[in-house]
């Protein structure tokens, strides 16, 4: 009983100082600048690098011997905090190819080691570039590529997602029933 009681003491910590440290972010977040300034990117990759320390740090606790639903919930919410700075950073006037292929490759539900090897870029590369280091100019024309391979940039219209010209129906030669295909129809009529 003992030790199962350290346990969920333990826990209860680190949830208490997550929260604590998810407070202060919270209102750096809140007083970050539009994203059209010039001081938004330096400050928000302060809260952004705090993030990841929280982050990694729920990470471990969450995967050790201490199983606790509380630990799980703070990593959640650290995980969607994080992802949503990002994405408002990535779209952002002067985002970096690291904010830019991080926000691709969660929309597109990818691991970094999936894109890495996918774009036959080095182990490790893009958890560097999402902590802020440069690409060499070959590395970011892999992860531009990419980008533009996987959608683009969530949330811009790059005009590759154009909206396809309607089917006309009328000028079929196959009868239509209420603009429905005739063989749809049948095979789940009744």
């Amino acid at each position: 009983m003992g030790q199962k009681a350290t346990l969920e003491g333990d826990s209860a910590v680190i949830v208490s100082l997550s929260e604590a440290a998810m407070h202060m972010y919270s209102a750096a977040i809140d007083a970050l600048p539009f994203p059209e300034d010039k001081k938004f990117h330096k400050r928000a990759d302060v809260v952004l690098s705090g993030l990841r320390k929280l982050r990694a740090s729920l990470t471990e606790a969450a995967s050790s011997d201490r199983p606790s639903p509380s630990v799980i919930v703070a990593l959640s919410g650290v995980r969607q905090r994080y992802d949503s700075l990002m994405a408002h950073a990535a779209a952002a006037p002067g985002s970096s190819l690291g904010q830019q292929i991080y926000v691709t490759r969660v929309h597109a539900k990818l691991s970094a080691q999936e894109v890495a090897n996918g774009a036959g870029l080095p182990d490790g590369l893009l958890d560097e570039l999402e902590a802020g280091a440069t690409p060499t100019e070959a590395e970011a024309q892999k992860i531009r590529d990419t980008i533009a391979a996987l959608g683009g940039l969530p949330g811009d219209d790059h005009g590759i997602h154009a909206v396809p010209n309607p089917i006309d129906y009328a000028s079929s030669d196959e009868s239509q029933v209420s603009g429905w295909e005739p063989m749809v129809v049948s095979e789940n009529a009744g």
